[in-house]
């Protein structure tokens, strides 16, 4: 694990490396340098190599720095937590062990890094330790907002977010300083640290918050002019990026997302700066450091957007605390919000746990708009209703041997296209019984108790475009939207609409839907939900074996009917050719 020489490129790190950092942990001396290789820090450019351009970033004027001064005063005693001086302990360390936790959870070490320098007889550091180190911090802070041109904002969370690298930093500082037979930390060893932590910074930050890193924290507004379309700087928050995380919740957690809604505003704002924090304001430091590493680290393969973790991790969040916040007023939600925690590593492994698995199995139209939203490279169209769906995910997950959650499709095409191809388990609302509530009513209460029993989700499918009346099969679309929050509000979760309709399937995704008057289920039969629902799945089944055959004599007979093989010329007088 020796630093590279200077020059030398530096190769990724085995995947072996990366699972004992993020899965089995590591010795505490050893944490920040297997975070600088497996981030390539060393292979940066370092802060000294364009020491001109530093030195006039630091000199010019940032707009915001009293406060980024206050904010960073805060963090760090918050996160050094019991070891801060005693006048701002009391009021600001959530946890007095923090610092404890984070030097002890994995290997058992002292309190406090080795070398650091020497604490009063109870413990604390003195004041003039912590203040080097905000100092320290503010330093690099403000270095990168003046190199994204950014002005400091505490919407932002940077200082929280940070507070908990310069943990990792200073341990370094003080175990190099022991290394060298010296009993204290200097500022100076600080300050050889800045440019790992700055590099460090950055690419956390331009992989888990690009918007941040492109210097479009609160996104790309669009503003017509005469000229064309111009983007204008906007004030937080992101937009884009909460508009598709609400999406995120309807999809997850419809009834919480409902709730919540009649406090949309002020709890937009919060969500803005909780996602650019990376959740730091809603996690003590040791329990941070752990789900950035899980987040950098340890993200498995089937989790095709990483960018989007960090929206699926908050949601995850607020759905385990459903019912306290499902029982509060709409004017207590925003202090609520506020005060969710994560305590522990332990409790940021289950938070991580649990969005990996919800992450792997959202749509990928929906994983795709939040990366695309949170990369804030381009504008982003603002979402509908529901999920989209692709067609090729519906038959899969109207499939026996597909992943993901089974979904009931509710067909809203005519009688005529729903006689000619439908999916096995299908509710039909065809579009002059979608026009009356009652109707509507009666369908989602059929479904309820077959989703509930069997663990469905569901999937509304149109004859086209369901943005467009003519796709809708003459229903208006404010209609169909209007039919999809009504599921919502039902507690359906997973709603999903397929993008484009039956109209985007292709010849052979159409050849594999199933066409048999066996396979839906008789909402009229006394018999428990569980029986015909496995009376509907068995019938599906065999509609689906027989429709394979089918197209398999249909393609030899085709093959038949369209061979262009030459004739075998003669090989003798009286031969047939």
């Amino acid at each position: 694990l020796a630093p590279a020489e200077a020059g030398e490129q530096v190769e990724p790190m085995p995947i072996s490396i990366q699972r004992r950092l993020a899965v089995l942990g590591v010795a505490s001396p050893l944490r920040w340098p297997l975070w600088k290789r497996l981030l390539q820090i060393d292979a940066m450019v370092p802060l000294s190599a364009e020491a001109p351009k530093v030195r006039m970033l630091l000199a010019t004027p940032l707009r915001g720095k009293a406060d980024l001064v206050a904010d960073v005063r805060t963090a760090v005693r918050i996160a050094f937590g019991a070891m801060a001086p005693q006048d701002a302990a009391a009021s600001t360390a959530r946890d007095g062990s923090a610092l404890a936790d984070q030097f002890s959870s994995v290997d058992g070490g002292t309190a406090a890094p080795a070398g650091a320098p020497p604490a009063d007889h109870d413990g604390r550091l003195p004041a003039d330790a912590l203040a080097a180190l905000e100092d320290e911090l503010v330093a690099v802070l403000e270095l990168l907002l003046k190199s994204l041109s950014l002005p400091y904002s505490s919407e932002l969370g940077l200082p929280s977010l940070s507070a908990g690298m310069l943990l990792l930093v200073a341990h370094q500082a003080g175990e190099m300083a022991a290394g060298r037979d010296r009993p204290t930390v200097t500022r100076h060893d600080l300050r050889n640290q800045r440019s790992d932590l700055f590099n460090g910074l950055c690419a956390v930050l331009g992989r888990l918050s690009p918007a941040l890193m492109a210097a479009r924290p609160w996104g790309l507004p669009i503003t017509s002019t005469v000229q064309g379309p111009i983007h204008l700087p906007t004030q937080p928050p992101n937009e884009a990026i909460v508009a598709w995380w609400w999406l995120l919740l309807r999809y997850l957690h419809p009834a919480l997302a409902l709730h919540l809604d009649a406090a949309s505003a002020p709890l937009s704002i919060r969500v803005s700066r909780t996602l650019l924090s990376l959740l730091s304001d809603h996690a003590d430091a040791p329990a941070h450091l752990r789900l950035l590493e899980l987040s950098l680290f340890c993200l498995p393969r089937t989790v095709e957007q990483p960018r989007a973790h960090t929206p699926v991790l908050l949601a995850t969040l607020l759905g385990w605390h459903t019912d306290a916040l499902a029982s509060m007023p709409a004017d207590a939600l925003p202090a609520a919000f506020s005060q969710l925690r994560i305590s522990t590593p332990l409790e940021a492994q289950r938070l991580h746990d649990e969005a990996t698995a919800a992450h792997a199995r959202l749509p990928r139209g929906l994983a795709a708009n939040l990366a695309e939203a949170w990369a804030a490279t381009q504008p982003v169209a603002p979402p509908y209703a529901c999920a989209w769906l692709e067609p090729d995910e519906l038959l899969q997950a109207c499939s026996a041997g597909g992943t993901g959650a089974r979904r009931w499709v509710v067909d809203l095409r005519p009688a005529d296209e729903f006689g000619h191809a439908r999916f096995a388990l299908t509710r039909h609302l065809p579009p002059d019984e979608a026009r009356l509530p009652e109707a509507r009513e009666a369908a989602r209460a059929e479904l309820r108790e077959m989703c509930d029993e069997g663990g469905f989700a569901i999937a509304l499918l149109t004859a086209g475009d369901p943005s467009t009346e003519k796709g809708c099969s003459g229903l208006p679309p404010a209609l169909v939207s209007e039919i999809v929050l009504e599921f919502l509000h039902d507690g359906f979760a997973q709603v999903a609409i397929v993008r484009g309709g039956y109209a985007s399937l292709s010849p052979e995704q159409r050849a594999a839907i199933l066409v048999s008057d066996d396979v839906a289920p008789d909402f009229s039969d006394p018999r428990p939900a569980h029986d015909r629902l496995a009376g509907a799945m068995a019938a599906a089944e065999r509609a689906r074996a027989e429709a394979a055959e089918g197209a398999k004599r249909a393609g030899e007979a085709m093959r038949k009917v369209f061979s262009f093989a030459r004739k075998p010329k003669p090989t003798g007088r009286g031969e047939a050719a």
